[in-house]
């Protein structure tokens, strides 16, 4: 009963060890591990701790406590060198002691403390779609990676399929020749053995590719040395997304670009860094207190230590609260400040007339080379059809005369290649795809999400 539980443990141990996913999948996991992307949005956070910087800055900007007990010599009265009676200290009797201190500044610039805000805000915005962007040119690596996987095992297929083929082939030739068999010489057998090289590069290429794009998934997934990948799918077909129109592809871009949101943001982030720069060069205001209390229940001190607020030479009450201006006399440090916050809002302004162009201009240049690369999938599908159906003509007449084994050859060679060639131009079409996504601004998941069935 051991024996038989102890391989089916083994199976379940080695499926557990098998990391799965589909293409968006692969993508949300790849974009979690990135260490790259992790350290920018590291950035983000920081980002939002300035801003909760500022917000407790302006209340009481600074606030400072401080407290002390201890013990203190107690009071007695003596008569000094003019007869008049004074409190001297008196080290014999000691007491407790407490005393408290209570500095606080309010600044009332609340017009600067909105600009800030809204300055650091915007600042933020333009982080966070620089870190979109990016997130997207990682997407489109990321699904090159599985595209390449599914391509590998598609030629490792292919290559196993052209073997078994071929073997099958010159095992049938093999056979003629020990039935002494007048139609086949040993002629025949050599050239096709020889016609075999170009499988065997195909094999050796399958497997290396195989090997590179297993290192890259590795690497950009996280997986650890019991950890192995396999795809969801299992062939590599044409990406059956939704193709939008070019009109289509350019109202998303215009919406959606995290470049030109990125670009909006940091205009926006200008405009009120000079709204700040020029509010600094005015003064500032600000209230200030500050409160002091001392007490001591020293001896000799019984006439007063009922009442809390009694004052002599230890105990004391005090306080103070007034109205501040303050202005920076280095005025022309200030007004550079002011200068060069102004020349980068012009220079943004300049950018943001041709940022648009720009970005929709890259956006056709790739739904060219998108749909370019379809018509050539669709050119080679037809061109594939055209082989298989030769294949299949050389195959039979290969059965009824097995010593035509160079146009079995030619046919397996032209098909292989075109299999091989059809299977790349699926990979690089899939991948086209993915870049076009990309420069519309979306996400893999937002264009699902946009285009959900279609």
């Amino acid at each position: 009963m051991i024996l038989r539980i102890v391989p089916f443990l083994l199976i379940a141990i080695a499926f557990a060890a098998e990391v799965r996913y589909d293409c968006e999948g692969f993508v949300e996991r790849g974009l979690s591990m990135d260490p790259l992307l992790a350290e920018s949005r590291f950035t983000t956070e920081a980002k939002k701790n300035k801003i909760q910087e500022i917000k407790a800055a302006a209340i009481l900007s600074k606030f400072e406590v401080t407290m002390m007990v201890g013990s203190a010599p107690g009071l007695k009265e003596d008569v000094d060198d003019w007869g008049d009676t004074v409190d001297t200290w008196d080290f014999t009797k000691m007491g407790p002691f407490f005393g408290t201190e209570v500095r606080a500044i309010q600044p009332l610039n609340y017009g600067q403390y909105k600009v800030g805000k809204k300055a650091a805000e915007a600042d933020l915005r333009q982080q966070e779609m620089d870190v979109v962007s990016k997130e997207h040119d990682k997407s489109v690596e990321l699904q090159s990676y599985y595209y390449n996987y599914l391509l590998a095992l598609e030629m490792n297929r292919l290559v196993q399929d052209a073997q078994k083929q071929m073997d099958r082939a010159e095992e049938k030739l093999e056979e003629a020749l020990d039935d002494d068999d007048a139609n086949v010489s040993q002629t025949d057998l050599l050239k096709l053995k020889a016609g075999r090289h170009t499988l065997d590069e195909a094999v050796i290429d399958a497997e290396s590719g195989m090997e590179r794009v297993k290192l890259a998934i590795r690497f950009s997934l996280g997986l650890d040395s019991s950890e192995t990948f396999a795809s969801i799918d299992t062939v590599l077909a044409e990406r059956s997304e939704y193709f939008p129109s070019l009109e289509e592809a350019k109202a998303i871009a215009a919406q959606h670009h995290p470049d030109l949101k990125r670009l909006n943001a940091g205009l926006n982030a200008r405009q009120y860094q000079l709204e700040l720069a020029e509010a600094k060069l005015g003064p500032q205001f600000f209230i200030m207190g500050e409160f002091s209390y001392v007490k001591s229940w020293a001896g000799n001190r019984t006439a007063v230590q009922k009442n809390a607020f009694a004052q002599d030479a230890v105990n004391k009450i005090t306080g103070m609260i007034g109205f501040g201006v303050r202005y920076d006399l280095n005025f022309w440090n200030s007004w550079s400040s002011y200068v060069s916050a102004r020349t980068e809002l012009r220079g943004l302004k300049l950018k943001e007339n041709y940022a648009s162009e720009g970005i929709l201009m890259k956006l056709e240049e790739q739904y060219v080379q998108t749909t370019g690369a379809k018509r050539k999938l669709e050119s080679l599908r037809t061109s594939l059809r055209a082989s298989e159906s030769i294949l299949k003509s050389a195959a039979m007449k290969y059965d009824l005369d097995p010593s035509n084994t160079s146009e079995l050859v030619s046919a397996y060679t032209d098909n292989l290649q075109l299999q091989k060639a059809y299977y790349f131009a699926v990979c690089k079409y899939n991948i086209a795809f993915a870049e076009l996504i990309s420069r519309m601004g979306l996400s893999l998941s937002e264009y699902h999400q946009l285009y959900p069935g279609k």
